[in-house]
């Protein structure tokens, strides 16, 4: 007699499947999947962005309020915030130039499904009209 817990004996699992009105298979291609994998690409350069001008809006609030005896340290300070402006300006705009949406990239795919209405019908089920987009409850955008 084979042991009941042994993985040689011959019963098979019980699958239990909970069927569905309808599946909606998506194709994706090869760039959308990488995009998708990568996330935000840019969000390092919006990043990088926010610290320089944190910085620079720190050494503004020091320069403000302190009192240099060194015009060499009040140089320094000047010389932070004008890279720290000029370079986080420069990549939040290199950032907004070059974002490409997760949003955008699903929306895509998603939009390849609109208006084609399937052929087959599963066996038992009654032939049923499609619903027309002005139908349909869920609202469009």
């Amino acid at each position: 007699m084979v042991d009941p817990n042994s993985p040689y004996r011959d019963e098979k699992p019980l699958i239990r499947r909970g069927r569905v009105d309808s599946l909606d298979i998506y194709e994706v291609k090869e760039h959308e999947l990488e995009l998708l994998e990568k996330g935000q690409v840019g969000t390092l350069l919006l990043n990088l962005g926010i610290f320089l001008f944190s910085i620079a809006f720190t050494c503004i609030a020091a320069l403000a309020t302190a009192d240099f005896r060194s015009p060499i340290t009040e140089t320094i300070f000047i010389f932070i915030i004008v890279v720290g402006i000029l370079g986080g300006l420069c990549l939040i705009l290199i950032w907004w130039k070059t974002k490409q949406s997760i949003r955008k990239v699903v929306s895509i795919i998603r939009n390849r499904l609109n208006g084609q209405v399937p052929d087959v019908q599963t066996p038992g089920e009654p032939e049923t009209q499609p619903k027309k987009p002005e139908d349909s409850e869920e609202p469009n955008g």
